[in-house]
């Protein structure tokens, strides 16, 4: 409904503005009074501010179903154990393995909200690896894993100014780590992987 009263708006907006402007050019003295100028200056306030209004309200829909979309697709990309914890600050890339192989990959992004993450290059050991994501910008993003024939194994899901972390069993080789937000990965949010 919003969308069409924003569409409905524009068009009234557009269409009212050649209207004035052609009947402004064909009589000189138009507008014939200040009240017949102060009329048109409110009937376009009206219009713009009623626009502007469902402009905004149009974003914010849209906002919220691309925040659904990008729930959905975290879901879908193999999300395997994910807790949520407090945020905090990490830039080391590893640490060693607790047990039983595999290592903790400390991966945050970039606080100021630009897409990239503050690491380029991670390295882990083979078997069930842990990736401890934080995001303290007031961007969404996430962490997926894929391997070299574009499949996705596992990642974290999308958070705001939190931490989560995901584990994923990661074999020798080489990977890339990228955040799955549409456009974030194009925007060069990703990074390689080497598990050894």
């Amino acid at each position: 409904m919003d969308k069409t009263l924003f569409y409905a708006l524009g068009i009234a907006l557009v269409v009212s503005a050649v209207v004035v402007s052609v009947i402004g050019l064909r009589w000189e003295n138009f507008p014939p009074n200040r009240r017949a100028l102060a009329g048109v200056f409110v009937y376009f306030a009206v219009l713009v501010g009623a626009t502007a209004i469902f402009a905004v309200r149009n974003a914010n829909n849209e906002q919220s179903e691309q925040a659904k979309k990008d729930a959905e697709n975290a879901k879908t990309s193999n999300e395997i154990s994910t807790t949520e914890s407090p945020a905090t600050t990490s830039t080391s890339t590893t640490t060693a393995p607790t047990s039983g192989g595999g290592s903790t990959l400390k991966v945050s992004a970039d606080p100021t909200g630009q897409l990239k993450f503050e690491q380029t290059s991670l390295t882990a050991k083979a078997g069930n690896d842990t990736i401890d994501f934080t995001n303290d910008s007031p961007v969404g993003h996430n962490v997926q894993i894929q391997d070299s024939s574009g499949k996705v194994l596992g990642g974290t899901k999308t958070v705001t100014g939190a931490s989560t972390t995901a584990t994923v069993d990661l074999k020798p080789g080489k990977y890339t780590f990228f955040c799955s937000v549409p456009g974030h990965e194009q925007a060069g949010m990703k990074g390689t992987l080497t598990v050894k």
